[in-house]
Formats: structure tokens, C-alpha cells, sequence
């Protein structure tokens, strides 16, 4: 009988190279074990009847072409899958085989799966979960019987109980320099992520109008956002000294925004941190505080439901409470007075 496993390299891993049912098999097995190599060797055969095989020798980027294809495109939550596709799961992927995606390396025991998990354990539970939804159907292009290894949510996601007040914003916009005010107080004045403030382009702010017309980077939501009156000046003011053969905005990144708005947090002495995220989460707190509709705020912020407006950004401040209770001091079923003597 013709031999099927042969070991190759230094440390000699086994390999399999044989024909089977017409088909050939050429693949390696990822063990210096012999008994493991002939078990491996066994599953490959069985996916040779099933009509598999092939399949599973597929790139990973080539099934996910496939899956991108059979997509809906105009969901919202499927244009949020396809971002993670593209954003996370391409570049660590991108053209390596099913094959090699599935088996374990011998050096930690761990496949590339597993490894991918590990390196994203930061994430919260809820973006992981997503994660790990986008990956399975990909996989399953390639490998029918592929299934999810067990994933640690070391992140149970971060949840806003506390809000940046006016008087904060402007005490860490006091130690930013001008370009680092400029993006800070777009964001608190419109919502924006770090994200689509340091990318934005001169060809998407109509001044004229006031109106900012943006497609969320993050979800590819298209976004209004009328222009207030403070953030007009500061535009208009960009506007005149700005490079005519620049389209930016902005020549800076978001790292070194980042660096900015820590060192200037640093330096308020404010009790706690806000991070650069909270200039949004400022902007649809401060509408609600001030009572402005939950439907108009949640599409100024690009939500295509109150949901999520309630779920993270929903606080409202003492005073605001105090103002809602006040209804019942005008309008309310009064006990009988007693007397205390």
C-alpha cells in the first residue's frame, strides 16, 4: 500500500499526500504525532465523501465574498456586520484557508480562532458577540460542520452614568490648544464621533444652509446636522484660513486628539476622566435634559430607533427629575392635615 503521510522539515511535520475517491489530497496536518496525523488524515477522507473538500481548502476572503454577496445591504444592523467584515476580521483572516484557519497550531495549542478572540478580549460582550456572529456564518461557507469555540466576555460593556455639565466642557476645552477646541466642540455640538470629526471635508459642510451632511463612518448612516450658532463662527472662521487645496478640515489624527484631551483633563480639576467619547454622549444629554423629543434627538445622533438613545445616553440630571416631579405640586390628592401635638 502506497504510503499517505510523509514528514517534512526540521520537525518533521506530518503531511499528507495521497489520492482518494479521485480526489487528491495534499494538506498538512499540523502534528509530529503519527497516530494524530492518520485521525486527521481520516476527517479529510470523510470530507472527501461528503463532497467537502474542496470547500475547505477555500480562502477565507473568497467565502466571505460569497457571504458579502448574499447580503442585504440596506439594514441597518447588516451594514454594521459588513464593517466588522471588512474592519477587524479581513485584515487578520483575509487570504488564509479554512483549513488553516480551523487547525490547532502545535506550538500553544490554540487555532486562529481561538488566537483571534483572545486578541479582541477587550471588546465588549455585545461588539464580540457580533464579532463572533460574522465569523461563524463566513466559516460555515467553508467548513459546514465549523462551530465557535467557548469565548470569555471579560468586558460586559460600558454602561454612561455620569455626563459631562457645560461648566466641565468648558473647563477641559480651556487647556486645549485651538485645533483640539475646534474638533471638541464639534463633537459636543453635533454628536459626531472622534472619528468623523477628524475626517471631516470642507465638501460636506454647506455654510450657506448651515447644515452638516455626513454618512457616519461607524454605521454608514446618513446624518443632518444643522449648524448652531457657536459652531458656525468656529467654521466660518476655519473657512477663511483654511488650505484651498485641502479639502480636510482637520490635519490632525485621532491619537493625537487623544493625547490632547487627556493631558487637558489631566490638568481640570474635574473628579473624574471623560473620555473624548462623552462629547457625544454631552450632546444628546444635553438635548434631553432640556427636553428636547426623543425621536428628533436619536435621528440627530444617526440611531434608527430610541432604543439605543435610551440604553446609553438616557440621563437625566437632578434638576430635570425635579422639574418632572413639580407637576404634582400644581395638581395632586392632598391627605388631611394632623395634628403633630
Amino acid at each position: 500500500m502506497k504510503k499517505q503521510i510523509y514528514r517534512r522539515g526540521q520537525q518533521k511535520v506530518c503531511y499528507a499526500d495521497c489520492q482518494y475517491l479521485g480526489v487528491r489530497i495534499r494538506d498538512c496536518l499540523f502534528t509530529t504525532d503519527e497516530v494524530i496525523a492518520h485521525e486527521r488524515l481520516a476527517e479529510l477522507k470523510l470530507l472527501v465523501r461528503k463532497g467537502e473538500y474542496q470547500k475547505w481548502k477555500r480562502k477565507f476572503n473568497d467565502c466571505a465574498i460569497e457571504w458579502l454577496e448574499s447580503l442585504d445591504t440596506r439594514s441597518q444592523s447588516n451594514i454594521r456586520y459588513e464593517s466588522i467584515y471588512r474592519v477587524h476580521l479581513l485584515p487578520y483572516f483575509g487570504s488564509k484557508r479554512v483549513v488553516d484557519i480551523v487547525n490547532y497550531d502545535n506550538r500553544n495549542g490554540k487555532n486562529m480562532v481561538q488566537a483571534y478572540f483572545e486578541k479582541k478580549v477587550d471588546l465588549p460582550e455585545s461588539s464580540l458577540k457580533k464579532h463572533a456572529r460574522v465569523l461563524r456564518w463566513i466559516m460555515k461557507l467553508g467548513d459546514s460542520s465549523f462551530e465557535l469555540p467557548a469565548i470569555v466576555y471579560r468586558n460586559k460593556g460600558f454602561y454612561q452614568t455620569k455626563f459631562m455639565t457645560q461648566n466641565e466642557l468648558d473647563a477641559v476645552i480651556g487647556y486645549l490648544d485651538d485645533q483640539h477646541q475646534a474638533i471638541a466642540l464639534l463633537m459636543a455640538y453635533t454628536g459626531f464621533s472622534l472619528g468623523d470629526a477628524v475626517n471631516i471635508k470642507w465638501s460636506v459642510i454647506d455654510l450657506k444652509n448651515r447644515m452638516i451632511r455626513i454618512v457616519r463612518g461607524k454605521t454608514q448612516v446618513k446624518v443632518s446636522m444643522p449648524v448652531c450658532d457657536a459652531l458656525y463662527d468656529l467654521l466660518r472662521y476655519r473657512f477663511r484660513v483654511r488650505n484651498i487645496h485641502d479639502n480636510r478640515v482637520f490635519n490632525v489624527g485621532k491619537q493625537g486628539f487623544q493625547k490632547g484631551w487627556k493631558r487637558a483633563v489631566g490638568k481640570s480639576d474635574m473628579n473624574w476622566k471623560p473620555r473624548p467619547t462623552d462629547l457625544r454622549h454631552f450632546f444628546a444629554s444635553y438635548l434631553l435634559n432640556n427636553g428636547e423629543d426623543h425621536l428628533v434627538v436619536a435621528n440627530l445622533m444617526g440611531h434608527s430607533s430610541v432604543n439605543m438613545l435610551r440604553k446609553r445616553y438616557g440621563h437625566y440630571g437632578d434638576d430635570r427629575l425635579k422639574k418632572a416631579m413639580k407637576l404634582f405640586d400644581t395638581n395632586s390628592t392632598k391627605l388631611p392635615q394632623q395634628d403633630v401635638n
